[in-house]
């Protein structure tokens, strides 16, 4: 009759779905719609995007603090906007996969991508809540692991200090 129609089909393929233990931190933060504006933002910095997006290279492990929408609708000015890439390199720890139990325990701030920029840490032992630079509630409950590192929810934008 006529020809032969192909299909696009890959018999060894890896399922999607079925890998999700080995998805990357985009990958598993994507899909969260109250992260939006925060995955926006990742995807215009490249760098930083192929470094959450890589599920190769489990040795390099991360934490990232991922400001959810309303802190972006509350916070978001002109410098921020003008310089993405610091603003996202000040959310990142390098080298640094933080569980809850172990965040909680932190004393020392923590060095971000950002070159001299650090995090304090401070665990509130009577409200059981975790807060950077003494204003960003960390939601520690809901912690979002993949092969490359942790990610947690926070409510305010974390600035660099000058």
């Amino acid at each position: 009759m006529g020809e032969e129609v192909k299909l696009l089909y890959e018999p060894n393929a890896p399922d999607y779905k079925a890998s999700f233990a080995s998805q990357s931190l985009f990958d598993k933060l994507a899909p969260d719609p109250s992260l939006s504006t925060f995955m926006d933002v990742l995807t215009q910095v490249d760098d930083i995007f192929r470094m959450l997006n890589n599920s190769d290279n489990q040795s390099q492990q991360f934490t990232v603090f991922c400001p959810v929408n309303s802190a972006f609708r509350n916070e978001l000015d002109v410098y921020t906007r003008a310089h993405l890439d610091e603003f996202l390199r000040n959310h990142v720890v390098p080298n640094n996969k933080l569980d809850p139990e172990t965040l909680k325990r932190v004393h020392a701030p923590l060095k971000t991508l950002l070159r001299g920029q650090t995090i304090t840490v401070k665990h509130h032992f009577f409200s059981q809540r975790t807060v950077l630079n003494e204003r960003a509630m960390v939601d520690t409950k809901h912690a979002v692991e993949a092969v490359n590192g942790i990610a947690y929810k926070i409510d305010h934008l974390l600035r660099p200090t000058k």
